[in-house]
């Protein structure tokens, strides 16, 4: 099993270096016009597309295979050792990172959210300075999360909500301030939940952009060769779109793959920021320190943790990706009847999805609900029969035939009349009667009894018997 954690690894991290290009945030760095015609599904899916599909998913199954072994449950406590003060401050990391993340839009004074998102309106740069003086204080933060949220409506009205899909990572965060004074642990559990699936959709979303817009990625390969090792400028793009949906698909999985995951999502955003300078270390200093966080939390050990459930699911989510982008695409920028075929597509894959999910839960909760009734049916039957509860090496094995109990000892037990029966070690009168000790007079009576006449009338009477 080692070596094939350490293969997969190394895939992994190749893969990833020849594809730096899928963490720079493309509309950032190139002019494109998004309401462009995507490329054609058809074109989509070639074979270089499930070549590199297939490698993913074998990595992807083998890192969930190894999280199940002793190996991965060593690293989990590594990992845990060393990021667990990280952990315990994540509350005051988010709020520091976020407030220089808004100081440094509101210096600027052009933007809303991201790089690409311009505005200049006063009332916009008031709110991004409100935003970090409101995150200083513990009751301020849900304020400082409506301010958030606020921001990402503007963006929305002003760009159209097809193009905010890229940054769900800020509804995210609005609603993780926003429920940091709750006391309920169910809500202060869920805000964590919501802002990691936030930060893996928002790298989810962008990956679809390298297989239906794979000439908006051509000019920074074409300007940065280096990040192609030589290889076809498509051949890197489709290989971006898989790993870069990859990582982010694994931010929805078990607690050592999601963290791993993070972790090399950290390494390449940072590693990024060398070729593309200050404009996409500020962008992704946000999600960095989001990625962090989901690094730093130890989880806990899901329902779906059964190994050869996640290449399934990975399969089928990639397609349903790539079908709801370019039918929401279609029915923001094209005709609402053509966007009906790539969306039915999508939402029936997420459908399967749902339901082999679904499907591995109802299969293990009848399993627990089977073997629960069967231990109680055995705890009822040997407490009938008076045995107890059985020990471990009296375990019944399904499909096996049931040995018969051993038969009950037969102990002597004296009568009125002074005559011993035989009776059962678990009967009623060996447990009701005390066991049977003789005394002295008994003794004596018995041994007189047996004597002849004469010989007792012969003996003179002492003063006792008197």
């Amino acid at each position: 099993m080692k070596w094939r954690v350490l293969i997969g690894c190394l895939v992994v991290v190749l893969t990833a270096m020849a594809t730096n290009a899928a963490d720079a945030h493309v509309k950032w760095f190139v002019e494109c016009n998004v309401s462009d015609t995507p490329l054609p599904i058809q074109l989509v899916f070639t074979t270089t597309f499930f070549l590199f599909l297939t490698v993913f998913l074998a990595v992807f199954y083998i890192a969930c295979e190894a999280e199940q072994t002793a190996l991965g449950a060593v690293i989990s406590k590594i990992l845990n050792r060393w990021t667990g003060s990280l952990h315990r401050r994540s509350d005051d990391l988010l709020r520091a990172a976020a407030a220089i993340s808004f100081v440094l839009l509101w210096a600027d004074g052009g933007l809303i959210l991201t790089p690409e998102l311009k505005a200049s309106h006063a009332w916009i740069a008031v709110i991004q300075l409100l935003i970090p003086i409101y995150l200083f204080g513990r009751a301020t933060l849900p304020a400082a999360g409506a301010g958030i949220i606020l921001l990402f409506g503007y963006g929305a009205a002003r760009y159209g909500l097809f193009h905010m899909l890229d940054y769900p990572v800020f509804l995210g965060l609005g609603v993780f301030f926003a429920l940091s004074v709750s006391q309920n642990p169910k809500l202060v559990a869920f805000r964590f939940l919501c802002l990691r699936w936030a930060v893996a959709l928002s790298l989810l979303w962008p990956a679809m952009e390298k297989f239906v817009y794979p000439g908006w990625v051509a000019p920074i390969a074409i300007t940065h060769p280096e990040i192609t090792l030589g290889l076809d400028v498509a051949t890197v793009v489709t290989g971006a779109g898989v790993v870069e949906f990859g990582l982010a698909f694994a931010l929805f999985w078990t607690p050592l793959v999601r963290r791993l995951a993070a972790l090399v999502l950290m390494a390449l955003l940072v590693a990024a920021t060398f070729d593309f300078g200050k404009v996409d270390a500020i962008g992704h200093s946000m999600i960095v320190i989001i990625l962090l966080v989901i690094f730093a939390n130890p989880g806990g050990k899901p329902e779906y943790s059964r190994p050869a459930l996640a290449p399934v699911v990975a399969a089928a989510a990639l397609p349903a990706a790539i079908f709801l982008y370019t039918g929401a695409h279609t029915l923001a920028y094209g005709s609402k009847l053509a966007a009906l075929v790539p969306l039915v597509s999508g939402v029936s894959l997420l459908a399967f999805i749902f339901v082999a999910v679904q499907g591995f839960f109802a299969r293990a909760l009848l399993r627990t609900m089977a073997r629960r009734l069967q231990r109680l049916i055995e705890s009822e039957g040997n407490h009938a029969r008076g045995e107890g509860r059985p020990g471990p090496s009296h375990a019944h094995t399904p499909g096996a035939s049931r040995p018969r109990p051993p038969p009950p000892a037969i102990v002597p037990v004296p009568t009125q009349s002074g005559a011993f029966v035989g009776a059962p070690l678990s009967s009623k009168l060996v447990r009701d009667r005390p066991l049977y000790r003789p005394n002295r007079i008994s003794v004596g009576v018995r041994m007189q009894r047996g004597r002849s006449p004469t010989a007792m009338s012969s003996r003179a009477p002492t003063s006792r018997s008197r």
